[in-house]
């Protein structure tokens, strides 16, 4: 907040769980909405998650998302997916991506790490991956800070290029995240703190998800409902103790790695 790089936006949610991500992943900025004076210059985000069952979208044939890019409004329902119900994660992307357009800047899908060199040198870098293909796992490399691990703001300021993270945590995929290949994401994951865990398995309170190097439970609840090892679906598919996009959500300052200047 109170930066060249902020960006107004509002989200209303039926949705325990669209409404408690937001809150770890994102800025608060009250003190930005009172500068508006009446004006509407802000992203506009509602969203149901539509009718449940225990807990679920249950009409997701009637998924529908809306996106006005000229009025900056987004209407989402029928789920609860973050990448589809979060209004300011990737729907918020996609009118940042039309502003920064016409306004001569870039909102783009990226990570910001800082790499570490010799006499204290640090290099901030910015790296382009689809989902899923290691845009977290890159920016945690052993050694080196985080600035963020999806989604990056560039402008040129005094001639030379800044970029910032404008979110404030992670929301990433769990599976195969193990304290061998990803020891800092697993340590905050198995540290008490505020973080989400979502279509994991759950047994005693205790999360746990494929690949996790672990010894897994033999039954507890899962996306599934009531599971247990060798549990198949209605097409006789075994069902894993998790979903393979399994997914946790938590604030940037959890982890030990993060910049110095993440916030900045």
């Amino acid at each position: 907040t109170n930066s060249v790089f902020s960006l107004k936006a509002l989200q209303i949610t039926d949705s325990a769980y669209v409404a408690h991500s937001e809150d770890l992943l994102y800025r608060q900025g009250y003190g930005e909405f009172k500068k508006l004076n009446g004006s509407s210059d802000f992203f506009f985000f509602l969203h149901s998650a539509g009718r449940l069952e225990n807990g679920v979208s249950a009409d997701i044939d009637k998924r529908r998302i809306y996106i006005d890019l000229e009025e900056n409004r987004v209407y989402s329902v029928n789920n609860q997916y973050a990448g589809n119900s979060l209004g300011l994660k990737k729907l918020a992307l996609r009118l940042a991506i039309k502003k920064a357009n016409e306004e001569g800047w870039l909102a783009e899908h990226m990570f910001i790490m800082g790499v570490h060199g010799p006499n204290d040198r640090v290099t901030y870098f910015t790296g382009a991956f689809p989902s899923a293909c290691g845009k977290t796992s890159t920016a945690m490399i052993p050694g080196q800070t985080i600035v963020g691990d999806d989604i990056a703001y560039l402008k040129k300021i005094n001639g030379a290029i800044r970029a910032v993270n404008m979110e404030s945590g992670i929301f990433g995929i769990i599976h195969s995240v193990n304290s061998e290949n990803d020891p800092v994401i697993y340590q905050a994951l198995t540290t008490p703190g505020e973080i989400i865990f979502s279509n994991v398995l759950i047994r005693k309170g205790v999360p746990y998800w494929e690949e996790m190097k672990k010894d897994i439970p033999e039954k507890g609840i899962n996306f599934s409902g009531e599971w247990f090892e060798g549990k198949k679906d209605e097409q006789g598919k075994e069902i894993p103790c998790s979903h393979k996009n399994a997914r946790y959500t938590l604030k940037l300052n959890e982890l030990n790695n993060i910049d110095s200047k993440a916030n900045d």
